[in-house]
């Protein structure tokens, strides 16, 4: 049957959780939500059903003694550094190849290191089915969709054939991926009762993951083949570092999963959000009878619906409502609750007048 993986992908940089998140302090190495930060809870929360030897950690070389650091327990030679974040299919191509070589029956279950799951028993269960059914069903990709809770147009979705393909679990075959949708789609989404929230698990055995890659991303495959050969070398280094960047910059959804005809979707229920912006923290924490939800000192009077974040400074707030208010020691952040998505805009503003102090 071969071994199981998990990969936590950890490369990303966090831009809609600025300024909090940082080039050098990006969001999946920050506490958040609990003590813990939220790579550190994926990887605990992935031991229920992978032994430690048997969990991967790709993340920016930039970022290696901070993974380090959070996860000392990490094997070394689980710990890949990307030279140059080039989005989720090269990250996961890059670890099925490594995976592949120590076990041509691999089979890998791929997660971003950054989103949030609240109940872990049903999160495992779900995964364990998806593992399962890639393992039976060696010819399929298979993916997790969640149960949608409202007409979300901040997440991509998954639209599933009508009927399971099993009696015993909620596993569909997919009809199609579709980008974030507008408010009125969105709603007719919920409605028919077909869509799933996309998770971005990303489940397959790797020898089927590498040979889809050959298949959708020719570029990409000739990239890993070509790095293969340096592998366990002492020019391994050298050939990542010239090779990697020059890779196709392109998600796994997009690249693979959105053109390839025979993928599966099992359902998940289990408290999830991808976490990409302060109104999605706001949303998962503890809030006052008025809505508000506080971190730091904060002292408010007709304060409603507002995120207060703050990190050395009392943050007072009077006859204010659906704002985001986010203080670190350099930086103050104001913006509409309903538009925190685009606080990566402001981060290109500052990268276009190359004020590198703010990021």
């Amino acid at each position: 049957m071969g071994t199981r993986y998990a990969v936590i992908m950890a490369g990303g940089k966090g831009e809609r959780f600025w300024p909090r998140s940082r080039s050098r302090m990006p969001k999946q190495f920050l506490s958040l939500l609990g003590e813990d930060s939220l790579l550190q809870q994926s990887y605990l929360r992935l031991q229920g059903l992978f032994v430690p030897d048997r969990i991967m950690v790709v993340t920016g070389r930039e970022y290696l003694a901070l993974a380090t650091r959070q996860l000392p327990d990490l094997r070394p030679g689980n710990l890949l550094a990307e030279p140059e974040g080039r989005n989720t299919a090269p990250c996961i191509g890059l670890a099925a190849l490594y995976l592949h070589r120590r076990d041509p029956q691999a089979t890998i279950a791929a997660f971003p290191a950054d989103h949030l799951i609240k109940e872990k028993e049903p999160f495992l269960n779900c995964l364990e089915t998806g593992l399962r059914f890639a393992e039976a069903q060696a010819a399929s990709l298979v993916t997790i969709g969640i149960e949608p809770t409202r007409p979300e147009t901040g997440y991509g979705y998954i639209e599933r054939e009508e009927n399971p393909i099993s009696d015993d679990f909620p596993v569909f075959r997919v009809r199609r991926f579709v980008e974030k949708p507008d408010l009125e789609r969105a709603i007719e989404y919920l409605r028919t009762g077909r869509f799933f929230w996309n998770s971005g698990i990303f489940i397959g055995k790797a020898a089927l993951i590498l040979e889809k890659i050959r298949e959708h991303l020719p570029e990409l495959y000739r990239g890993l083949s070509a790095l293969e050969a340096y592998i366990g070398s002492p020019k391994e280094e050298e050939a990542l570092n010239e090779i990697f960047p020059s890779l196709p910059a392109v998600s796994v959804d997009y690249g693979i999963l959105e053109k390839e005809p025979n993928t599966l979707v099992v359902r998940g229920d289990f408290g999830w959000d991808d976490l990409g912006s302060w109104a999605a923290l706001a949303e998962w924490s503890p809030r006052d009878s008025n809505g508000t939800a506080v971190c730091g000192e904060h002292v408010g009077i007709e304060t409603t619906d507002c995120l207060v974040y703050g990190q050395d400074a009392l943050i007072a707030t009077l006859g204010v409502k659906n704002l985001v208010i986010v203080q670190t020691p350099d930086v103050v952040l104001v913006c509409e609750k309903s538009r925190s998505q685009e606080i990566k805009n402001l981060v290109q503003m500052l990268k276009d007048r190359k004020d590198i102090r703010y990021l």
